[in-house]
């Protein structure tokens, strides 16, 4: 099966049920991209933070999640870019555990 880019963005940043086949499909396509062709928004982010709360996702799965958006041209995380940021960069702002993860949960609600 073959998966556009769009797609295989929108998997492997919600970690849907095919992103390892989102992984590969990407390798498929270039790496700039002129466009943006997918948003993390508020409710993207509150689930990925809830799977962690679940155990579905560690902390490093997390943690490399943000740094994947953060260098990625094609999404764009300028709604939550101040949590994309303390979650890749957790030896500067803070190590990531479910105290931190609640607390940014409640904060996302909040709004």
């Amino acid at each position: 099966m073959s998966m556009d880019r769009s797609t295989a963005l929108k998997q492997i940043v919600t970690f849907g049920p095919e992103r390892e086949l989102a992984i590969s499909a990407l390798v498929n396509f270039g790496y700039d991209s002129d466009e943006e062709l997918f948003e993390i928004s508020e409710s993207v982010l509150i689930g990925v933070l809830k799977k962690y709360i679940a155990d579905e996702v560690t902390s490093e799965e997390l943690e490399e999640w943000a740094n994947f958006i953060e260098c990625r041209e094609d999404l764009n995380y300028e709604k939550v870019e101040g949590y994309i940021y303390a979650l890749a960069n957790p030896i500067l702002v803070g190590m990531i555990d479910k105290d931190k993860i609640k607390q940014m949960l409640k904060t996302l609600n909040a709004t």
